[in-house]
């Protein structure tokens, strides 16, 4: 064990046991933490054990660009976290429109090929998110107002990466946390972890008031319920005076005490993007590098006995672990 902790990260999945993925934490902190900061920064995040970043598939250079970012990763021995936006290309006409159909139909099979390729390390592990809040219907084009069309694009992509080469790419299954988010939900054998956005701002709260970390998680918490798989609080943000990020900051680091279920967070350190069509305006959820390091510093130790993330064996699973019934 001692081995796999100087190994870290790639000692944090414990490669695969008779050919299966198993995910075990065990370090001084049983907590994964980190931030994706814009412009993104030379400069790495003390303590941060996640390195996060966005990509579009149809970006020409986003090949070369998620090498360097793993490279990144592995260097600061940080778990990498790529959310895959796929876009539609924009030199189809209303490809905006048809994206499901052409990924269903092979259109872009070779850019989902070229994004995949990197990613495929055998030595390196990674979350890869895709087609993220997809409940939010139309913010993005793959925010269809289906859940069957998103089922189909995510399980086609899925697919093209089921073979030997991509067995360390883990799956994160996205939604914004919304109470439809489960007519999206792909099935269980295509998600291995799914992720959840914690946002708050008294602009998108229904009394003008900051709602805390635990009460925007506790809406969003009915998908580990259901879908019986640990959570990842893959974007969060909050609004307010330098002293009302603190102090939300500070209750949202005793929160995560109550939630077994709960294996990390990534704090989205940037402005919204103006193009999101939001009624309620756009926040810049940036945060300076003193409450950033409220994000990661190392957190106090959990009332539970460790933490382990199942892909596909869940009676390995309670045996190793005890782990609270959410």
């Amino acid at each position: 064990m001692k081995r796999l902790q100087r190994l870290w990260p790639l000692g944090l999945l414990l490669g695969f046991v008779a050919g299966l993925p198993l995910w075990f934490i065990q370090r001084n902190s049983t907590f994964l933490s980190g931030a994706y900061r814009y412009p993104e920064l030379d400069k790495p995040l003390i303590h941060s054990s996640i390195e996060s970043t966005f990509v579009s598939w149809v970006d020409p250079k986003a090949p070369q660009y998620i090498t360097s970012f793993l490279d990144r990763a592995r260097q600061r021995r940080s778990l990498a976290l790529i959310t895959l936006e796929p876009f539609p290309d924009p030199s189809r006409p209303q490809s905006d429109r048809t994206l499901v159909r052409d990924v269903i139909r092979g259109d872009y099979s070779q850019r989902i090929k070229a994004v995949l390729d990197p990613l495929c390390r055998p030595e390196q592990p990674v979350l890869l998110r895709f087609a993220h809040e997809m409940d939010n219907t139309g913010q993005y084009p793959w925010s269809v107002a289906r859940g069957d069309d998103y089922v189909r694009l995510y399980r086609a992509v899925w697919a093209q990466a089921r073979h030997p080469q991509c067995q360390r790419i883990h799956w994160v299954w996205s939604p914004a946390g919304n109470a439809t988010s489960d007519l999206f939900w792909p099935g269980g054998d295509a998600v291995d972890l799914i992720g959840i956005s914690v946002y708050s701002s008294p602009r998108w709260s229904h009394n003008g008031q900051l709602s805390s970390f635990a009460q925007v998680y506790e809406r969003r918490r009915w998908l580990h319920r259901q879908f019986r798989k640990p959570l990842l609080v893959a974007e969060m943000g909050v609004s307010g005076t330098d002293q009302e990020r603190r102090r939300w900051l500070l209750d949202a680091r005793e929160a995560i005490r109550r939630y077994p279920e709960l294996i990390g967070w990534v704090y989205f350190s940037a402005p919204q993007p103006s193009w999101i069509p939001l009624a309620t305006g756009h926040e810049d959820w940036s945060l300076s590098p003193q409450l950033l390091g409220l994000v990661t510093s190392p957190h106090p130790s959990f009332a539970f006995h460790c933490q382990v993330l199942h892909v596909s064996l869940p009676v390995l699973h309670r045996k190793i672990c005890r782990i609270r019934q959410a």
